[in-house]
């Protein structure tokens, strides 16, 4: 875990209110995982206060960068919005538990919802990497929050896509066209299952996974201040009645022993 002023190196908005900024970091970006995260202190005073929890995007080694990806939706990611190429910012990271990528398994489903793709591109980056097979099932609201497909569908990824809208891919929700799609991937042994979105999704996700056969690992999203299981914030249930701490037990666990409530 390291602390420190990183430069920033860039910052885009991919679509409405939705931002990719990168950063230089040698040291985080050679000791980052899939699924884990860094805490970020948006300005040096006490406005806000607290620094603020981003999953980690995207890592580019050669280049010493990684990626942080963010939508607009509250003061803090609208002050982010001010920050330019040459700005340096206030790390702290990389944090959690991430994703695990064995040699047991050969394809990988990843399922993400809205702004849960944001560490699953990183994720798919290290699975590419590791010579797996992957199928992405990205559910959105409208087709301007989806991109870098060609990206994907040139490194053979398999992407299917739903939007609420209808504006691309399939109408509707992912969890309904995933569910839908079962019976095609039918070599249990061979793959694992991996996802990331709101918690309704994760939920029906959970249900819907006992059906697979094979195993999922869930990235798992909370409020959380001190980011090393220090204040207790962001505490989940599990089923066998214990309680883990998302930013230091997790944030990825495994999806069949987080406890839902309703």
């Amino acid at each position: 875990m390291i602390q420190g002023q990183f430069l920033v190196i860039d910052q885009i908005e991919i679509a409405h209110n939705m931002y990719r900024i990168t950063i230089e970091s040698d040291v985080i970006a050679r000791g980052s995982q899939p699924g884990q995260f860094v805490q970020l202190r948006i300005n040096e005073g006490i406005d806000p206060l607290l620094r603020r929890p981003f999953s980690i995007h995207r890592v580019h080694r050669d280049k010493k960068t990684l990626d942080l990806f963010y939508k607009v939706v509250g003061h803090g990611t609208d002050l982010m919005r001010s920050f330019k190429k040459g700005n340096t910012v206030d790390l702290l990271g990389p944090l959690g538990k991430g994703f695990v990528i064995d040699r047991n398994f050969q394809q990988a489903i990843v399922v993400a919802g809205g702004m849960g793709s944001a560490p699953m591109f990183f994720l798919i980056d290290e699975l590419l990497c590791a010579g797996k097979k992957v199928t992405l099932y990205w559910g959105v609201k409208n087709k301007d929050e989806i991109y870098c497909i060609p990206e994907f569908k040139k490194a053979n990824v398999e992407v299917c896509v739903t939007t609420e809208d209808g504006s691309m891919g399939h109408k509707g929700i992912i969890t309904d066209l995933f569910e839908s799609s079962i019976h095609i991937h039918k070599n249990k042994d061979s793959i694992r299952g991996f996802i990331c979105g709101p918690k309704g999704m994760i939920r029906a996700m959970q249900k819907i996974a006992e059906k697979t056969g094979y195993l999922w690992q869930v990235s798992l999203e909370e409020r959380m201040a001190c980011g090393m299981g220090v204040c207790m914030g962001c505490s989940v249930k599990m089923k066998n009645g214990t309680n883990k701490m998302v930013c230091s037990d997790g944030p990825v666990f495994d999806l069949s022993e987080v406890l839902f409530d309703g």
